[in-house]
């Protein structure tokens, strides 16, 4: 099962008073809503968030006996219009952008190299585009800025040239299919380690542009921000530095929040050797100033 990550310092840092309506953005199977549910103590509301359908349907199961639950499905880039006026204002928000635990080892949707599924990728199965699509009918021009740019792959050029040769001939269907091209589209050294971080690297681009990663999170943040009240908290865990710089840069631009610890929040050892899935999490948690006109 999902294990959340950070748990404790993003509760810390949303500051959870009585009465709060707290939003869980990217609910999951419900880590962090727990968490929350169990800080308001009934005093509060919380709204569940998740475009994931088998999550929803998790999380209504696992929150059937709590009064103080909301649980929505859509896309958290919507979420001004998802949570009903009533249950307006929104004091507190948080968003884990991770994928989760299940999605990686039992979704059977080609989220992970390491397993043999569908290439699809849809974190809303409801959405028609998949990664099988992008890798089949996208032009060379594309798919060198999804893995140049998502992906961060310094030089795409040769892997994009056997992805367009390959499905000529035979249709990208399978992560097998995809990992194939990945060797072939490569130098990896003999070194093992390199291999997996691009392996890692090419999964994570096509995900990101079949869900369209980057443009959800920018229209979310603007969109949190503007329903928080003065002295509302938002906070963000990433893991990877593409959205750690989305988040980081859209806060750096409002003079109305400021940060709400310190410094970004990285798991600590003991968390890292529980959950080596936590390593690369970064929280950055904001405040809204009191002289806030927005």
């Amino acid at each position: 099962m999902h294990q959340p990550v950070l748990l404790k310092e993003t509760i810390e840092s949303l500051a959870i008073s009585p009465g709060d309506t707290v939003v869980d953005a990217t609910m999951g199977y419900g880590g962090h809503s727990q968490k929350i549910l169990d800080t308001l103590d009934n005093t509060g509301q919380l709204i569940g968030i998740d475009q994931d359908l088998t999550a929803i349907r998790h999380c209504t199961e696992k929150f059937k006996d709590a009064d103080n639950i909301t649980i929505i499905h859509g896309n958290f880039s919507e979420i001004d219009t998802l949570i009903p006026d009533h249950q307006k204002p929104i004091h507190k928000v948080m968003a884990d952008l991770g994928m989760s635990s299940v999605h990686l080892d039992r979704s059977e949707r080609g989220f992970s190299f390491q397993k043999t599924e569908p290439l699809d990728m849809r974190m809303n199965e409801l959405t028609k585009k998949t990664a099988a699509d992008l890798l089949n009918h996208a032009s060379a021009e594309s798919l060198f800025t999804i893995f140049k740019e998502y992906g961060e792959l310094f030089k795409p050029d040769r892997f994009v040239e056997v992805i367009i040769s390959t499905r000529k001939a035979h249709p990208f269907v399978t992560t097998d299919d995809l990992v194939a091209g990945i060797k072939k589209g490569f130098f990896f050294k003999n070194s093992r380690s390199l291999y997996m971080r691009t392996c890692a690297q090419v999964f994570q681009a096509l995900r990101m542009e079949v869900n369209n990663e980057v443009g959800v999170l920018t229209s979310f943040l603007q969109k949190a921000g503007n329903l928080l009240p003065p002295g509302g908290r938002i906070a963000i865990i990433t893991f990877h530095s593409i959205e750690d710089r989305i988040v980081k840069t859209h806060f750096a631009t409002q003079s109305n929040f400021d940060m709400a610890t310190k410094k970004v929040i990285k798991p600590n050892q003991a968390e890292i050797r529980h959950n080596s899935r936590s390593r690369s999490a970064k929280l950055r948690a904001y405040i809204k100033n009191e002289h806030s006109d927005k």
